[in-house]
Formats: C-alpha cells, structure tokens, sequence
C-alpha cells in the first residue's frame, strides 16, 4: 500500500485494530506499513494514527498511554517515532499529562535512532500549534544545557514558516536558539556526529527565520563579519535558499559577495 492508502485503511479499521484492547492488532498494522526499512518512513501514517489516539483519548486513555510507552520502549525505529510524535498530539489537548509524557519526550532527544529523535520535532511542532506559550517555556527549559542535540530538535520545530507569521514569540525564540547554536558550533574545535547534526539543521532554520523578519539578516552580516571558520558553510548554505533569495534579491546578493 502507498502511504496514503495505509492512512486510510487505518481509519477504516481503527475500531477493527483497538477493539480488544490489546496493543498487539495496531502495533503490527504499524510495523507491516511503515515503510521500512528503506528510504523513508510512513509519515502520513504516524500523523493519522497521532491524531486517532489524540481524538480517543477521552474514552480510552489508560489503553492508549500503555501502548504509546510499550512503543517507546520497544526498540523498534518506527514505532518510537509514532510514540514521540503521538505524545505531541496528546500533550497539545491534554494538559493533564504533561507529568509523564513530558519526560519521555525529553528522553527521546538522546535516541541513538535518529528517526525517533525526529518524533521529538513533531511532538514539538503540534505542541506548537495548541500551546505556544507552554511549549516555548519548554524549549528554553530544555536548552539550559546548550545540547546540541535538544537545540538541533528545538531550532527545526521551531522553524515552522506558518507558525512564525502569526506568533512573533515563537520567531524571536527561533531567532534566539539559531544564535545559540551557532555558539556552540564556534566553540568546538571539530565538529563530532551531534554538532554536525546541529550545523546541517542551522543551515536552513537561519533562512526560515529571515523570511519573517528582514531585519534578521543583519544577522548573517555579524556572523560574516566573525572570524568563525565553521560558520562560514552554515551562512552560504542559507544564503542559497530560494525561500530568501526571491524575497530578499539584492540584499542576498550582497550578503554573498561579503561573505567571498
């Protein structure tokens, strides 16, 4: 089945696959259409079934919530991926779990499989769009630490163009955590698996955060102006987006031939 044929013959069969109460007939729907392994995970699934388990919540939480932790610890990419990005769909209409899943979507930033550490980004995205103000105080909670890892998953939640146009807090702190990135990755001598991570995500959220706010690229023009070595690629590779390029031609222009 294509993604989208999975996603809708899981509506289908939603009452079908939870009506025993036993994780076993969703858990195995998942795995048999999640797309791997190979190149890319179903994604339209793990939305769907995020929003489906959102929706039941009411009627059938302590089912649910076991099968989303049994996900979490199963070792199994995909279903770790849905469990994370589930909690962020959960947490967004529920406010009264925040005690347990909070520290489980935390801990999903140090996955050793990196699409489950991606689930945190969703998580965070959907947390995003109901509770702002709760989800920014989380971010900065959690970035007190300068991990790169938790910064690298903060500035791509973050960057969500949509978002960025109507909630001027979530831009300031996508503008704040980009600088605090940057920071980090000027302060390492080489840059290991994590700090490159961070580096690869900076060389677009820089970008996304000056197409809300022209001002943004006086930015680029200090970090140009710094002999930071390391900064240098990150910066190019923002100043080729066409997401600025268009809106921003002359500037753009400029900023590259600074840049050399």
């Amino acid at each position: 089945m294509s993604e989208k044929e999975a996603a809708k013959e899981l509506v289908l069969s939603w009452n079908r696959l939870i009506s025993d109460y036993s994780p076993k007939p969703l858990t195995d729907f998942l795995k048999s259409n999640s797309g791997l392994p190979g190149p890319r995970g179903n994604l339209t699934l793990a939305a769907e079934v995020s929003k489906l388990i959102a929706s039941y919540w009411a009627t059938k939480r302590e089912f649910l919530k076991e099968t989303i932790i049994g996900w979490s610890k199963s070792g199994d990419e995909y279903l770790m991926f849905v469990a994370y990005s589930t909690i962020g769909y959960v947490l967004s209409r529920n406010p009264s779990e925040d005690d347990w899943a909070v520290p489980i979507l935390y801990e999903a930033n140090f996955s050793r499989l990196w699409r489950a550490r991606e689930g945190v980004t969703i998580a965070l995205e959907a947390l995003l769009e109901d509770r702002a103000d709760f989800t920014l105080g989380l971010i900065e909670d959690w970035c007190i630490s300068n991990n790169p890892i938790v910064v690298r998953n903060s500035i791509v939640a973050l960057a969500h163009p949509t978002q960025l146009r109507r909630n001027q807090a979530q831009l300031d702190a996508l503008e704040r955590y980009n600088g605090v990135g940057m920071g980090i990755i000027a302060e390492v001598a080489d840059l290991q698996d994590d700090t490159k991570m961070l580096a690869k995500s900076l060389g677009f959220t820089i970008s996304v955060a000056a197409e809300a706010d022209e001002d943004y690229l006086d930015e680029l023009d200090r970090w140009i102006n710094d002999p930071v070595k390391a900064w240098r690629p990150i910066i190019r590779e923002n100043l080729t987006k066409a997401r600025i390029r268009k809106k921003y031609p002359r500037r753009v222009e400029a900023l590259l031939k600074h840049l050399g």
